[in-house]
């Protein structure tokens, strides 16, 4: 190991005959990679090759040269995929999936126990720090590109990174020497409910499917403005102002936090819990993880993404053939060329509601729902039932992007990405 890190000083300071020792010592180990992504072994030559000269053209850039071997790997990894791709295979297979470092290349032998503790730890940073997170080590964006979205330069952002670096590590700390157990750091958390939590928002990854289909999504609904929804509600507190129609799945579909708490199941529930009418038409999106204890298997998750759409409005201005329109349109942006099935509906929120099927080898499939909420709905959120009207539009950002991109097992999605 010493030896490693001494060439990989020497290579950054531009030493030929020290990366070639590297390439040497490295070249079974890329090969292999390489392989079993592509799964042909000309092509994984290849690969190796274009990665070392990647490797070599910003190896100054390693940060510990200790890190130099997960370093190339990841960097291996992410030229195999961009082969793959280019040969029309965008999707990685589930036991082709590598490994995602936790928080940097040097940390990727943690044991279950510690990325536990790092859920958890997760849980503690801003939406903007988890966000940073999420594109770093799920995404796996460079800096460059961190810092580019951001508006800073490099070194800012390397800076904001080793920040949240050192807030996840003294929070892991603090429960190591306490002996504290995942989900005892935070004692009004149950475990599964934090690990649900500290799983990406693939909302925020425009390169994973997920995060295309919000994109194309928010291309249709460009006027509306971007809302940001809890994930935690106070359940009984929802029931008191909206009713019993505050639940429409099976009680113990729920998360519980406890006797109060649920992580919310939709996002239709958090808005109307948020949303005020104050003179002026509302024209909002939402979207974000939902979370539902059931079955997992190819077609559900117990953590998945739904985006949701709402107007309230005076009727005069809310016509709901208009966002119907709306609707068709998203679904032609979405899924061009599929045809379409819209079956009236019922929630108890809503006087009217309908809902989109989509035919895909002589299969319909269910992408999303849209109603009108009910007089009792649009008192609650402060309009006049006689003056204004209430409109949402809920999307499963999941199905749609399976339906896309022909995935087979909604499970691929969290690793996957468009070519």
């Amino acid at each position: 190991m010493q030896e490693l890190r001494e060439l990989v000083n020497r290579a950054q300071s531009g030493d030929f005959e020290a990366f070639g020792r590297l390439i040497a010592a490295t070249q079974t180990m890329a090969y292999a990679v390489a392989r079993g992504v592509l799964r042909d072994a000309g092509l994984a030559e290849d690969a190796a090759q274009e990665a070392y000269l990647r490797a070599f053209r910003t190896i100054s850039d390693l940060e510990e040269p200790g890190a130099f071997v997960t370093w190339l790997r990841r960097i291996i990894i992410t030229v195999a995929l961009n082969m793959r791709r280019a040969h029309r295979v965008t999707f990685l297979q589930l036991e082709d999936i590598p490994e995602v470092p936790v928080l940097d290349e040097a940390e990727t032998s943690w044991s279950e126990l510690q990325r536990r503790r790092l859920a958890t730890a997760l849980l503690t940073l801003t939406q903007a720090e988890r966000q940073l997170c999420d594109r770093r080590y799920h995404g796996q964006w460079s800096v460059a590109r961190l810092a580019g979205a951001a508006g800073v330069t490099e070194p800012v952002m390397r800076k904001r990174l080793q920040r949240v670096r050192d807030k996840l590590r003294k929070e892991i700390e603090v429960s190591e020497q306490r002996d504290i157990q995942p989900g005892e750091i935070r004692p009004d958390f149950p475990a599964r409910v934090v690990e649900l939590l500290a799983r990406p928002k693939l909302t925020d990854l425009p390169e994973n499917p997920v995060g295309t289909v919000l994109e194309l999504l928010r291309t249709v609904y460009s006027d509306f403005e971007n809302f940001d929804l809890a994930e935690i509600i106070d359940f009984e507190s929802a029931r008191k102002t909206i009713g019993d129609e505050a639940l429409y799945i099976e009680p113990g579909e729920l998360h519980r936090l406890d006797d109060r708490r649920i992580l919310r199941y939709d996002l239709t529930l958090p808005l109307l819990l948020s949303v005020r009418y104050e003179g002026r038409p509302v024209r909002i999106m939402a979207a974000g993880k939902a979370y539902r204890f059931g079955q997992i298997d190819a077609m559900h998750l117990d953590a998945f993404h739904q985006a949701e759409v709402f107007c309230l409005d005076e009727r005069s201005r809310l016509d709901p053939w208009q966002v119907s329109g709306l609707v068709l349109r998203s679904v032609d942006v979405l899924l061009p060329g599929r045809s379409v099935r819209i079956s009236p509906t019922h929630y108890a929120m809503c006087s009217q509601a309908w809902e989109l099927g989509v035919e895909v080898d002589g299969r319909w499939f269910e992408v999303l729902a849209w109603g009108v909420f009910t007089d009792k709905i649009v008192r609650h959120l402060g309009g006049n039932p006689d003056v204004h009207a209430a409109i949402g539009v809920g999307y499963g950002l999941e199905r749609c992007a399976m339906l896309r991109y022909g995935i087979d097992d909604i499970r691929k999605i969290e690793r996957a990405r468009v070519a």
